[in-house]
């Protein structure tokens, strides 16, 4: 398979940038994932942890943070400087009593996936989490693991997460063909110990999805369970389902280089026509229910009939005759991705970054990502003394010589795109010390300069943080929005604090601008007066009205008033 030298998968959550002048036309820069998982433990856990094989921490970009943990932690190792690895960390705080202050439970009974959109709403909690990260560079590997307590209050890693990662691969336009996309997704990676021929198996089922329209997929799109409003924010993107649904095991073959016949479900290249289509995947992950072969770890069948829960065909396993129309193969939900490409995105921010620790390095992190380059990126607020922020690469790096909250905005653009602001918080412990439970609240305007906002900041679990946005001149406040659903209509909004929360406050032109001009003709029949500009209707009809020339003569006379609509540039001819 072809892989462009600079791919960048962001799996977590949806979208696929391109490098490039404004023309968006060459290398494919990356793509977004997100993905829903259910605790399959049998025991409360209390964080996730994804493991990320020769990977900088520079490279990740996107991480989602919406969840019962918090804004994640990064952490780089290179004991191999040939093969770095990154850890990307949820785990949860501890109260003052030393108990946990978040967990994920255990499942009551087995979980619908189009429940997986509960996740990520912080007032439930019945089995499942939402999480993703995203980087620049293809890992060589993915691990997902649940953190679990060891008995002693420490955090150690569960069983691995059998849900799989999807990657994208963008072949640039050559010649008179179009652009194309490719989505593959593969098994899940087995253990370095093989006891058996084949690894676990789990199916897959893919649901696809282009979009004709020019609606963005945004890093907080991919939640939904996808309902039927077109209005509402969800990974088909407004667009129905492409239904060719398929259904494949996800099962490694050890003797085989590529993991055998099921070892990927790869779709086919998809062309791009038009060069801006969002294209999105949905991979929904069900425990395989059916029989295996006691000795090489084969599963009985590997197709689905159309009730999506029996199999098909007749088979012999472990010396039993088997008609799979009559045996339930598809167990349990375990948990989905969702994906998209987009190829035509701009430049972005990060969501959140994480804390830190007078001290102890701070990860070299990437705030400003995708967009046609150079782009240009600017701060304003204060950093923790010992961190810098290069506004050449958009990386944040350094360490933390000082505790304290520190809040800062951070603007980019690049020649294709308006440009954007991002509110962030770094909080910084003392040495040795761990923080308290906590979350943090950013706002941001739209569009930008239209107004400014307060409240931005670290909050204890419970609090309520005062939101307040403030318009600009010629502009008038909206409402208070999240994740695309209107949470506020009031500039002063009251907000709990439970979670993460990333608010925008929305304002609209009250009347702008617009210019009255008058001019005599011919040029040398006289002079005229009255031009302006003004932002009120009822002034512009009256300054149109008042428009006035002077005849070569000397005679002074007044136009007859001139009715315009509200809101809408004039020029008045005398003659």
């Amino acid at each position: 398979m072809k892989t462009p030298s600079t791919l960048s998968i962001l799996f977590g959550l949806g979208l696929l940038l391109v490098s490039g002048g404004p023309a968006r036309a060459g290398i494919a820069y990356g793509s977004i994932n997100n993905f829903d998982t259910v605790n399959d433990t049998g025991v409360p856990c209390h964080g996730f942890e994804i493991e990320l094989e020769d990977c900088h921490s520079s490279d990740i970009t996107y991480t989602y943070n919406y969840n019962h943990y918090g804004t994640s932690r990064i952490t780089e190792d290179n004991s191999d400087p040939a093969h770095p690895r990154c850890i990307v960390r949820w785990a949860s705080a501890k109260n003052a009593d030393g108990s946990w202050a978040s967990y994920t439970a255990v499942p009551a009974g087995p979980i619908s996936p189009t429940n997986g959109h509960m996740f990520t709403n912080p007032a439930v909690n019945f089995g499942g989490e939402h999480f993703g990260v995203g980087y620049r560079v293809p890992p060589t590997a993915v691990r997902y693991h649940w953190l679990v307590d060891d008995g002693g209050g420490n955090l150690v890693t569960g069983p691995p997460v059998q849900v799989a990662t999807p990657s994208f691969t963008y072949f640039p336009a050559v010649g008179g063909a179009p652009a194309q996309v490719q989505a593959v997704i593969e098994a899940p990676e087995p253990p370095e110990v093989h006891p058996k021929e084949f690894g676990e198996a789990v199916w897959v089922k893919e649901i696809r999805t282009t979009s004709h329209n020019e609606r963005k997929v945004k890093l907080r799109d991919l939640v939904s369970d996808d309902p039927g409003d077109p209005d509402d924010v969800n990974w088909r993107n407004g667009e129905p389902d492409e239904v060719e649904t398929e259904w494949r095991i996800l099962q490694t073959e050890f003797s085989k280089v590529a993991g055998g016949a099921n070892g990927e479900l790869a779709a086919e290249p998809e062309d791009l026509p038009d060069g801006d289509e969002v294209v999105t995947r949905r991979y929904e992950f069900y425990a395989y229910a059916g029989p295996i072969d006691d000795e090489s770890g084969e599963v009985g069948t590997d197709n689905v009939g159309p009730d999506n829960v029996h199999g098909e065909g007749i088979g012999i396993v472990n010396g039993v005759d088997y008609d799979f129309a009559t045996v339930e193969v598809v167990g349990n939900y375990l948990g989905s991705q969702m994906a998209a490409v987009d190829v035509a995105a701009g430049v972005g921010l990060v969501e959140q970054l994480q804390d830190g620790e007078v001290g102890v390095p701070y990860p070299d992190r990437t705030a400003v990502v995708g967009g046609a380059t150079p782009f240009t990126a600017s701060r304003t607020g204060e950093l923790p003394d010992g961190l810098e922020f290069d506004s050449v690469t958009g990386v944040i790096s350094g360490t933390p010589a000082v505790e304290g909250e520190f809040t800062f905005v951070i603007e980019a653009e690049d020649a294709a795109t308006a440009p954007v602001t991002k509110s962030y918080t770094i909080v910084v412990a003392a040495p040795g010390e761990a923080l308290p439970p906590h979350a943090v609240v950013d706002t941001a305007v739209t569009p930008v300069g239209s107004g400014t906002t307060g409240g931005d900041g670290s909050y204890g679990i419970g609090e309520v943080a005062a939101l307040e946005a403030v318009a600009a001149p010629g502009y008038v406040f909206a409402n208070w929005t999240e994740n695309g659903e209107v949470v506020g209509v009031l500039p002063d909004h009251a907000l709990p604090v439970d979670v993460n929360h990333s608010l925008v406050a929305n304002f609209t032109e009250t009347n702008p601008l617009h210019t009255i001009s008058t001019v005599a003709v011919p040029v040398l029949g006289g002079t005229t007066s009255g031009d302006g500009t003004t932002a009120d209707a009822v002034a512009q009809r009256t300054l149109c009205s008042e428009a006035r020339f002077t005849t070569s003569s000397g005679e002074s006379t007044s136009t007859e008033p001139t009715t315009l609509l509200p809101n809408m540039n004039a020029t008045i001819i005398s003659v």
